[in-house]
């Protein structure tokens, strides 16, 4: 097994894809849990263009910041706020009734985004392995999970078609080629292949605590 695939085996074996909230969504879920998940996936929205940006900050390498800048541009509606993957969530939301304002945070969400900030802000390779392996590659099997049982949901409760999933599968699914190969191409050394390996498994574990969230506000109601 070569790295990349070494980093992909990490997440598809992750327990973050096991966790509880998830597991019982697959191919079945209630329009409030749909607006639970998305709602917290507002505030991860907000800061995830942040993450690149950190990332970016700590190379001096120019090749790695226009890689870095070009999913930042993507996930921004290149220049078209409209397009802008975040306010596309917002339409989506606004589309099912929730209005962005009325909405808050919860604990964990707030801890998995300060995890995140974290790890993009204090080492080039963890950050690396925090962006593409557990996020970008890790999203694409979380939401094509959750799109799956949204399109027998949305047939149930006539909910609008969701341009959201559409977008965001396929971002996620060349943002993260992009990264995977911009690992490989300066993961030269096991130190470095280390701190990537490492960053991957603290993005997955901090990821999890979302999930925990969602579950925990589930069992409150």
């Amino acid at each position: 097994m070569n790295f990349i695939e070494k980093l992909k085996d990490d997440v598809k074996n992750h327990s973050v894809l096991k966790s509880d909230w998830l597991i019982k969504r697959k191919n079945s879920m209630s329009k409030e849990d749909l607006v639970l998940w998305l709602t917290q996936e507002y505030f991860v929205s907000v800061e995830f263009v942040n993450w690149f940006l950190n990332t970016a900050s700590l190379t001096t390498d120019i090749s790695a910041k226009i890689i870095l800048v070009e999913n930042i541009w993507e996930e921004l509606g290149e220049g078209k706020k409209e397009d802008a993957h975040v306010s596309i969530l917002i339409q989506f939301l606004e589309k099912i009734g929730i209005e962005i304002n009325t909405i808050k945070i919860l604990p964990e969400t707030k801890i998995y985004l300060d995890k995140m900030k974290q790890i993009t802000s204090e080492n080039f390779y963890k950050a690396l392995g925090s962006l593409g392996p557990a996020n970008e590659y890790l999203l694409k099997l979380e939401y094509s999970i959750m799109y799956d049982s949204y399109k027998i949901l949305k047939q149930k409760e006539n909910l609008p078609e969701s341009k959201f999933f559409q977008i965001n599968l396929t971002a996620d699914e060349s943002h993260s080629e992009k990264i995977f190969n911009l690992i490989d191409k300066l993961s030269n050394s096991e130190e470095k292949k280390k701190l990537v390996i490492d960053g991957n498994l603290e993005a997955l574990n901090a990821r999890e605590i979302f999930y925990e969230g969602l579950l925990k506000f589930e069992e409150k109601i």
